[in-house]
């Protein structure tokens, strides 16, 4: 068995440098609006994919072993969301001092040593909000889906991922990942018992806007994780209750307006991208009660309110 490839501070560095080579609008960040990465996590449903993340960490023995417990295992959830914020919408100097950030990262569930670990975490989060998304919003084009591969291997050779263990193409990375899912997880009683009290007893804790994960996770999680984690059934009964949650979440995401439909850290970035050197007390307000910040990628300078370019769609 391979020894496991440890990510250096040098990984780091070079994978911050890395990332801000083909960066060639500051203000707009490592993706910027018109990127895969922005329409996926923009997206406030996206955020029900935290509950399948937490059983793909949970069945990762390494991973697993940053969640000793409930609340630890929200608060991981809630600084790594925020960490992912303010490196997808921040502008450049933002996300590489996030990047950069040693501090913040080790409350997140990206603090491993391990390269192989930090991809697998990594790729969890992506494609866990990805899943949800498909399932509610609409399914992605294959030349949308590679344009995300793309964005999440620059995300991951950012975090210090080197590029020996980063599949080459897109493909490889569907294969590898079709295998990671597939692989049967040996859990400790402790761990089963921690995913049965945050999924199957309390649903995704405490912030699920459009309801309880519940019903959600026997049909988003891989198959062999639920029987590890004694998740219901799939079968006829709660596959109906499935479908009707998943009609009830269409439709509540279709009526939503945009304001409340998207994350307030998009449209904090589209404000600073506007030329706003604040958010509006709108957005400001639903990031604190989102995130616990008001202010996560808002730049601090102004642009001439003559200047502003307000009309601009992203």
């Amino acid at each position: 068995m391979a020894l496991p490839h440890l990510v250096t501070r040098h990984d780091i560095e070079a994978g911050i440098g890395k990332a801000s080579e083909p960066c060639q609008q500051p203000d707009a960040g490592l993706f910027g609006p018109g990127s895969v990465s922005w329409q996926l996590l923009r997206e406030n449903i996206t955020v029900l994919g935290q509950g399948r993340m937490l059983v793909l960490a949970l069945a990762h023995s390494r991973l697993a072993q940053l969640l000793q417990d409930p609340h630890s295992a929200v608060q991981r959830l809630q600084h790594s969301q925020r960490f992912l914020m303010k490196i997808v919408f921040g502008n450049q100097e933002q996300a590489l001092m996030t990047l950069a950030n040693r501090s913040m990262r080790r409350k997140t569930l990206f603090d491993v040593q391990d390269g192989g670990t930090l991809l697998y975490a990594i790729s969890a989060w992506m494609d866990s909000c990805l899943t949800l998304y498909e399932e509610v919003i609409g399914p992605l084009t294959s030349a949308l889906e590679e344009r995300l591969f793309e964005e999440t291997m620059l995300l991951a050779s950012a975090m210090g991922v080197p590029k020996a263990q980063l599949p080459e193409h897109w493909h490889a990375q569907r294969s590898w990942w079709r295998q990671q899912l597939a692989r049967p997880a040996s859990v400790s009683p402790a761990r089963r018992e921690l995913g049965h009290l945050l999924i199957r007893e309390q649903g995704f804790p405490e912030r699920v806007p459009f309801g309880s994960f519940n019903p959600l996770a026997s049909f988003t999680v891989p198959g062999p994780l639920v029987d590890t984690f004694r998740l219901e059934a799939v079968d006829l009964a709660n596959h109906r209750r499935y479908q009707r949650q998943l009609k009830r979440l269409m439709e509540i995401t279709r009526r939503l307006p945009e304001a409340l439909r998207f994350q307030p850290v998009y449209h904090e970035a589209c404000q600073r991208l506007q030329g706003r050197a604040r958010a509006g007390l709108a957005t400001r307000l639903l990031n604190r009660w989102w995130s616990g910040e008001s202010e996560l990628v808002s730049s601090g300078w102004a642009v001439p309110r003559e200047q502003r370019r307000t009309g601009v769609s992203f």
